[in-house]
């Protein structure tokens, strides 16, 4: 047991990603709320953790919208006395498109969720942590390091996320919480999976033939991640065992950051 009680929010709880997260936290002692900005997907992912025997709450909240995620902190602190851990998973991605017939209200919107989003939820969290002296791991992308064809506005959001979060690591490190930086590779999640149904016929699609699997060759470890062991992660960066740890990216990513 990693934990014992403490809370900890994740923002983009929904996803396949922060579902896993939550599931892992709970059974390591954590007590989690799941955050998202649509309430039936947070009642569905609430009701699957539950048919596990994981009792998690939901809460409802904005991540761009600095009064509602303080409103989201605020239901957390209410139900169990404070907050020691803050997982900002919540991000969008980008239909792949080049820069120059990149829709600028879409490079907008990627920026608000992936970068606002995680700046005003690390802002909203910040007091709470600080009393805590806990914890708060942001979730940008093994992309934050390099390019991508026809993703100008994904993998530079993520690009920001990932120094954004040494930014507030090395502003908070004085009050005793850390800050740390998960960077997943491809993982068998439903985003990717609807990426690959809705992309259409781009470069994405014609590279990977539609299947998931040809990611596969590229990946050192010859497969894709999954869920939980991004969530596995997330748990040692927030766990004791991660003390003297901060301002760090760790890559999740089956070896591909390593490729030059």
């Amino acid at each position: 047991m990693e934990f014992n009680g403490e809370a900890i929010l994740i923002t983009g709880g929904s996803g396949g990603m922060g579902v896993a997260m939550a599931r892992r936290l709970a059974i390591s002692g954590a007590r989690v709320a799941l955050c998202d900005l649509f309430p039936d997907a947070i009642d569905r992912a609430v009701a699957e953790l539950a048919e596990d025997g994981i009792e998690v709450i939901g809460v409802t909240a904005d991540t761009t919208d600095e009064e509602s995620m303080r409103a989201a902190v605020a239901t957390v602190v209410d139900r169990w006395g404070g907050l020691y851990g803050l997982i900002t998973a919540a991000g969008i991605r980008q239909t792949a498109a080049g820069f120059q017939d990149l829709d600028l209200a879409d490079f907008e919107k990627i920026y608000a969720v992936n970068v606002k989003g995680t700046f005003v939820a690390l802002r909203a969290a910040a007091p709470e942590l600080i009393k805590s002296k806990g914890a708060a791991v942001t979730v940008a992308s093994v992309t934050a390091d390099g390019a991508r064809i026809n993703q100008s506005a994904y993998c530079s959001s993520k690009a920001a996320v990932l120094n954004l979060s040494k930014q507030v690591a090395l502003e908070l490190a004085g009050d005793g919480v850390r800050v740390n930086i998960l960077c997943p590779g491809v993982t068998m999640t439903p985003m990717i999976e609807q990426a690959m149904r809705t992309d259409g016929p781009n470069l994405l699609k014609e590279k990977v033939g539609g299947s998931l699997e040809a990611f596969r060759p590229g990946i050192p470890l010859g497969r894709l991640a999954e869920p939980d062991e991004q969530a596995a992660a997330a748990e040692f960066l927030l766990s004791p065992k991660a003390s003297f740890i901060t301002g760090t990216a760790v890559y999740v990513d089956g070896g591909v950051s390593m490729l030059v």
